[in-house]
C-alpha cells in the first residue's frame, strides 16, 4: 500500500478507537518487555541475590498487573557445565506469576558479528528450558527479541532470519520505546557495591526523570511519524535498578494515562504491520525503522534525551 494511503488508514482506525472509548478511560496503552532474563548479573553473581532481585521485580510487576514478557538467554542458566535448577526456578517465578517468556538467543549473540547459520543455531539452542516451562501451563514460545535490536546488515540476511523465525513459530518483538537503562543500572550496581546510599538514591531519582523524558520523546515521535498515538512497546532489562524502581515507574506512567497491555494485544494495532526495510549497523526502534523505510531523514530523529554525564562517569567508575 502507498505510504500516504497507509497513513490515512491508520488515522481512521485511530479516530474510530478514540470515539469508542468510554469517558474517563485511558487512551494510552503500553506493553512492557524485559530483556536478558533471568537477570543481568550486575554487582553480584550470587544465586541468593538473584532470587531476591527477581522476587522484588516480579512483586512490582504483579502489583501493577502488568502482563509483561521476559526474553531469556538460557546460557545464564548454566552453572559448572549443567543447567542449574535454582536458576531455572528464577524463570519459573515469571511463569507462575502468569507472565510470558520469549527467546533472546542462547548467549545474547549479535547477528551483526556472526554468520546467519551460527545465529540460527543460537536461537534454537536458546529455547529448550523456556519451552518446557511454558508447556507446564499449556503455552509455548511465541516471541523473539533480537539482541541489541540488530536485525541484519543486509536485506538477504534480514529476510532470511525473519523466515527462519516464522518457520519456528516466532514473531519478532518490536520496540518503540528504547532507552539506556543499562547504563543507569551499571552506575547503580557500583553505588550499591560501594554502600553509597546517597548516590543510590540520586541515581534512582535521575533514572525516573530520564524515563519520563524518554516517554515524552517517543510519544512525540509517534505523533510526528504516524500522526497518532499507538500502543507502545517498552524495552527494559531485568536488573537490580528496575527491581527497585519499576513500582515508581509504573505509577508515573499510569498517572500519565497509560494502561498496561500484553505484547500480543499491542501488536494488533495496524502500525505494527507497516513495512520495516531498515538494514544497517544500528539497533533502532521500530518507529525509526518505519520512518527510514518511508524515506524520512534528519531532524525528525532529533531530541532524544541523553544520559547525564555524571551517570556515565558513575557507570564507568572502578
Amino acid at each position: 500500500m502507498h505510504p500516504i494511503l497507509m497513513m490515512l488508514l491508520l488515522a481512521c482506525v485511530h479516530a474510530t478507537h478514540v470515539l469508542a472509548q468510554p469517558t474517563g478511560t485511558p487512551l494510552r496503552e503500553m506493553a512492557v518487555t524485559f530483556d536478558d532474563l533471568p537477570l543481568v548479573p550486575g554487582r553480584s553473581t550470587s544465586i541468593d541475590e538473584h532470587e531476591r532481585v527477581t522476587a522484588a521485580l516480579l512483586d512490582a510487576i504483579t502489583r501493577h498487573r502488568v502482563p509483561a514478557i521476559g526474553f531469556v538467554n538460557e546460557s545464564k542458566l548454566d552453572a559448572g557445565g549443567r543447567v542449574d535448577p535454582r536458576r531455572v526456578a528464577l524463570l519459573r517465578q515469571w511463569t507462575r506469576a502468569g507472565l510470558e517468556l520469549g527467546n533472546h538467543t542462547y548467549s545474547h549473540v549479535d547477528l551483526h558479528r556472526v554468520s546467519a547459520e551460527e545465529f540460527r543455531r543460537n536461537v534454537l539452542r536458546g529455547e529448550p528450558v523456556t519451552r518446557a516451562l511454558l508447556a507446564e501451563s499449556g503455552g509455548k514460545p511465541r516471541f523473539f527479541r533480537h539482541p541489541m535490536l540488530h536485525t541484519g546488515r543486509d536485506t538477504a540476511i534480514q529476510r532470511g532470519i525473519q523466515r527462519f523465525l516464522a518457520e519456528n513459530g516466532y514473531r519478532v518483538a518490536p520496540v518503540t520505546i528504547d532507552n539506556y537503562d543499562y547504563i543507569f543500572a551499571r552506575a547503580y550496581d557500583r553505588a550499591i557495591a560501594a554502600a553509597d546510599t546517597s548516590l543510590e538514591r540520586r541515581i534512582r531519582e535521575e533514572y525516573l526523570g530520564y524515563m519520563t523524558r524518554i516517554l515524552t520523546y517517543y510519544e512525540e515521535q509517534s505523533i510526528t511519524l504516524l500522526g497518532r498515538a499507538i500502543p507502545h512497546v517498552l524495552l527494559l532489562h531485568a536488573n537490580t535498578l528496575n527491581a527497585h524502581t519499576f513500582d515508581a515507574l509504573a505509577t508515573a506512567y499510569e498517572a500519565r494515562g497509560y494502561r498496561f497491555v500484553s505484547l500480543d494485544h499491542a501488536l494488533q494495532d495496524p502500525a505494527y504491520d507497516l513495512p520495516d526495510r531498515y538494514v544497517g549497523a544500528a539497533g533502532i526502534t521500530w518507529l525509526h525503522r518505519w520512518a527510514l523505510t518511508q524515506g524520512r531523514r534528519g531532524a525528525v530523529f532529533a531530541g532524544e534525551p541523553e544520559v547525564p554525564a555524571w551517570i556515565e562517569r558513575a557507570a564507568a567508575a572502578r
